[in-house]
């Protein structure tokens, strides 16, 4: 018997967020995927909270893992900084005359490499996910970024270049073979 949707939602039901709201109830689940009997979801939460949802996520892949038939559970925790709020204090203290390195790139000049690269027609933003080691979750971590990103309200698009295998059709369970436009282009499955 293959594993179903809604028994994991009734496994998740029965986990608790940190302030005791059922996991299906506190709005922070991504779209649940279940393929060839595992599951691939993420938790979303807010950067200030996402040390107390932790335990709340390992609870979750217990409670998944432990649905008969099962064979995988990927549970990921994703957590964003909402538009203003304060940004997380450093982890550790830094010694006298060392500066903390800013995430914020400073603002690009014209004259900058980055400004003289061509812009994609309708492309704001273009994240790539890669490493130099195969079998450490590029696809899931793409595809969860993907759905967190299309969970905050945005139009997302994602290309898996992955000549050796195709795994982010796999994890969406997509089989049907692409069809090419006139002008030869591929057309996105959805």
């Amino acid at each position: 018997m293959s594993v179903r949707q809604q028994q994991v939602l009734d496994a998740l039901a029965k986990v608790r967020s940190p302030r005791g709201v059922a996991l299906t109830e506190a709005d922070v689940l991504s779209a649940i995927t279940v393929n060839d009997d595992k599951v691939f979801f993420s938790v979303n939460v807010d950067a200030a909270e996402a040390r107390a949802w932790e335990s709340v996520r390992a609870q979750a892949e217990a409670a998944v893992r432990a649905i008969p038939g099962v064979k995988a559970a990927m549970i990921a925790l994703t957590a964003e900084r909402k538009p203003g709020s304060p940004a997380a204090p450093p982890p550790h203290r830094h010694g006298p005359g060392v500066q903390p390195v800013s995430s914020h790139r400073p603002p690009q000049s014209p004259a900058s490499p980055m400004a003289k690269q061509s812009e994609i027609p309708g492309v704001a933003a273009v994240i790539a996910v890669a490493s130099g080691k195969g079998g450490v979750g590029k696809s899931t971590t793409a595809l969860n970024l993907a759905l967190g990103l299309r969970d905050l309200g945005l139009r997302v698009r994602l290309l898996d270049a992955d000549i050796y295998g195709p795994s982010v059709p796999r994890l969406t369970g997509l089989r049907e073979k692409p069809q090419l436009n006139d002008e030869r282009k591929m057309i996105p499955l959805q």
